[in-house]
């Protein structure tokens, strides 16, 4: 028989295991998040100065404002209010991810060196103290605002230094492999210069053809041409077209452009388009750049894609580390957030037995303020076709001067953000929320 001491025993350890369980599960439910202080919007864990304020986010929101033109911040009823709020709480939250990932890094700057950067961005983005302070006034930063930006900025620096590789390896055997997989890209198709009349009816392309006789030279083009042809685009130049590809013109007219040979008078014939007489005046060959001439090119291809797939794996390291250890109040839990409401699944059992569900597909919602660029996460580079932009001559990125740029999670490198990517804050107002989308890698790291 059990004794009763024997059964307390187990009820007791029946009675722990219940706990513990309690505790997994908890934690696994978010019950074991910590709470954000009264007063402050958000915590990030392990991150120098991790906790952000109300009185952080409300100068941020006027900041994110003024960059939007607005001269003060909207009410919270406004359609634009959300839009800047969630940019503001992103980008207060990527400074926080950036410091922190500096400090596990071992990174830091010095004051110096933050002094000598916001000298070098006085005097190439502005060109006078004048001209800084004006910025100053508009953009509600104030000078501490600016060193840390500048701080930042250079941290992230450092961080894509430490995280890209100043140009990786690339062996022979994957130059000759991509060349053979991609030999289309270095081929050029021939081509044919050719003179064309267009006509509406048969008796009068018969009349051009008359007047240009068994050779016709260059002038008696221009003449035909201009009296007769009804194909704007040729009529004032002798009817020349140059460069002419197969396929390019319609079918009849492709076909006999590419049946005759050179300095072969044809026609009339017609077409869709009308009655057409044509020359060939010159065949251009095909041609295909060599391996040898295209290595180069291919080599700064193939470095491309093995820098963004190093940017893409850290991003995807760097958003599960910091969104992790994220935690935001009531109110501010946007995608940036351990605790964020994840967002209702669309495919409910009512919608599935009337209509089925959709297979999941990637977003392509448009970048917002806070999200924009993502480090790594474009499509794959494809080899380029001609001499590749050096990153110091591509162009930089429009908003804010270099240094003081709101830093958006994911900004690609410096030098190499794509054209017309706009930086965190120059949406559109009105545009959804950064929480929207997920976060990604530091700028620049």
């Amino acid at each position: 028989m059990t004794s009763n001491r024997e059964k307390t025993f187990a009820l007791v350890g029946f009675g722990v295991l219940v706990v513990a369980l309690f505790v997994i599960v908890a934690a696994a439910q978010g019950l074991g998040h910590p709470s954000v202080p009264d007063g402050d919007i958000a915590v990030v864990e392990d991150a120098p100065d991790g906790t952000i304020s109300q009185e952080d986010f409300d100068r941020a929101l006027e900041q994110t404002a003024a960059r939007q033109g607005l001269r003060k911040v909207p009410a919270a009823d406004d359609p634009q209010y959300q839009a800047l709020a969630d940019a503001a709480q992103s980008d207060l939250l990527l400074a926080r991810w950036v410091a922190g990932e500096a400090e596990e890094r071992g990174i830091a700057v010095s004051d110096r060196e933050i002094d000598q950067e916001l000298d070098n961005v006085k005097r190439t983005q502005f060109g006078s103290e004048k001209e800084f302070q004006k910025f100053l006034d508009q953009s509600g930063f104030t000078p501490d605002d600016v060193d840390e930006r500048i701080e930042l900025q250079l941290i992230s620096d450092r961080i894509q230094k430490e995280v890209l590789p100043a140009e990786p390896a690339v062996s022979d055997d994957e130059i000759v492999a991509a060349y053979d997989a991609n030999k289309a890209q270095f081929e050029q198709p021939e081509t044919r210069d050719v003179r064309v009349v267009l006509t509406k009816t048969e008796d009068e392309a018969n009349e051009a053809l008359a007047d240009l006789g068994d050779s016709p030279a260059g002038k008696d083009w221009d003449a035909v041409a201009k009296k007769y042809s009804i194909d704007d685009a040729t009529r004032t130049s002798g009817g020349l077209r140059q460069g002419v590809v197969a396929g390019q013109s319609e079918p009849a007219l492709d076909e006999q452009i590419f049946g005759a040979t050179e300095g072969q008078l044809v026609g009339p014939f017609k077409t869709d388009a009308g009655y057409y007489v044509i020359d060939v005046e010159k065949v251009n060959p095909g041609s295909t750049t060599s391996l040898e001439d295209a290595r180069e090119q291919i080599s700064q291809g193939l470095v491309a894609q093995r820098q963004q797939q190093i940017a893409q794996e850290f991003q995807e390291e760097f958003q599960a580390k910091w969104v992790a250890r994220t935690f935001c109040a009531d109110g501010y839990r946007i995608d940036q957030c351990a605790n964020a409401e994840p967002a209702p699944d669309p495919c409910t059992e009512e919608a599935a037995e009337k209509q089925g569900c959709d297979a999941p597909v990637p977003s392509r919602a448009v970048v917002q303020p806070g999200t924009a660029a993502v480090f790594g996460a474009q499509p794959p580079t494809p080899l380029p076709q001609g001499p590749v932009t050096p990153q110091s001559q591509q162009p930089a990125s429009q908003g804010l001067p270099p240094g003081l740029q709101q830093l958006p999670p994911g900004a690609v490198p410096p030098g190499t953000a794509p054209p017309g990517t706009a930086p965190p804050g120059t949406a559109p107002p009105g545009t959804a929320p950064p929480g929207t989308a997920p976060p990604a890698a530091p700028p620049g790291g």
